[in-house]
């Protein structure tokens, strides 16, 4: 059999190959293996939340640093000065206000004595009528009494106006007095953006911020490499998905760390992919192609080691190779 074979190369070769493809879907059966896979944890972006120029970088490239370690700072007499400003306006509103009150009050005091005013008016002008009636007193002293009640009523419309003033006076200075606060409240929190600490221990990423440069809102300035949530993602191929669990044993070595076997487990596994680069990358997207060779779809598995080797950094994309069993 085997003497024909080899008088027959090409069916000694297709023999080889299709041996070879049975052995591989056997394999893939019950294994699962990629070296599309790399190490990751947690990476925080530190943007700036202020523009304004870089006034001093208090860290360097791959620098250690801990939570609330001075990151960098942005020119802070801009904003000082702000809120001195906003200070400077929300005592001014306070000083308005006062006078609204004290307006008010003379006013409620004007109006009481308007009115004491009005009903000595009126008594009189009841006493007037009364002698008038009796032919006791002239007619000219019962006009200038009607014209004393007309004038005190008129005054006291007068005051009671004023009251209404005053009152609408302190309306408009209590609004003016909260509009004040919130500026110098945003005038303070603004100043405060102007020093950027850690919010948690790790490493500086190399960047290109240099100081003096003027940032915006919103730029990028460096990022903060973490130990948070240390894994290594495997990009799967999507015949393996229906076969994969969490939990599962996983046998995997370190491209930082070659040579040596390390256990993990399965500790998540994409829901999705995007299909395509130019989609919102709220989703990954895998390359679905490497040296011109189409590949099946590939889905990002998050493999957690049962212990990070002592003394081993974590390299943030350092590749990885993961082999599973089903």
């Amino acid at each position: 059999m085997l003497s024909r074979l080899l008088r027959h190369p090409v069916a000694l070769i297709i023999g080889v190959v299709a041996a070879l493809f049975a052995l591989y879907e056997i394999s893939v059966r019950f294994l699962a293996y990629t070296a599309d896979a790399y190490v990751m944890s947690d990476i925080v972006v530190i943007s700036s939340q202020i523009e304004g120029p870089v006034s001093r970088l208090a860290v360097q490239n791959n620098q250690p640093v801990a939570a609330g370690d001075l990151l960098f700072e942005i020119e802070r007499t801009p904003f000082a000065l702000k809120v001195q400003e906003a200070q400077a306006t929300l005592t001014q509103a306070q000083a308005d206000l006062g006078l609204a009150q004290d307006e008010v009050r003379a006013a409620t005091a004007n109006i009481t004595a308007t009115q004491a005013v009005q009903t000595n008016a009126q008594s009189q002008l009841a006493r007037v009528r009364t002698l008038s009636g009796e032919g006791y007193s002239p007619e000219a002293s019962l006009d200038v009494a009607t014209r004393d009640v007309a004038t005190a009523g008129a005054n006291v419309l007068a005051a009671q106006a004023q009251l209404a003033v005053a009152s609408q006076r302190v309306a408009v200075a209590t609004a003016a007095i909260g509009s004040a606060q919130a500026a110098l409240a945003k005038a303070q929190y603004d100043l405060s953006k102007t020093v950027v600490t850690a919010p948690e221990p790790g490493r500086i990423a190399p960047f290109t911020t240099r100081l003096g440069d003027y940032l915006s809102a919103g730029s990028e300035v460096l990022a903060l490499v973490t130990e948070r949530r240390r894994r290594v993602v495997a990009n799967m191929g999507e015949r393996h998905l229906a076969r994969i669990r969490l939990g599962q044993r996983v046998l995997l070595t370190l491209g930082s760390d070659p040579w040596v076997l390390h256990w993990g487990r399965v500790s998540g596994i994409a829901a999705g992919v995007a299909r395509s680069p130019h989609n919102p990358r709220v989703i990954p997207y895998v390359e679905p192609t490497t040296d011109w060779v189409r590949l099946p779809r590939r889905f990002p598995v998050e493999v957690t080691l049962d212990g990070w080797p002592p003394g081993l950094g974590l390299f943030h994309g350092a590749d990885a190779r993961v082999l599973i069993w089903f």
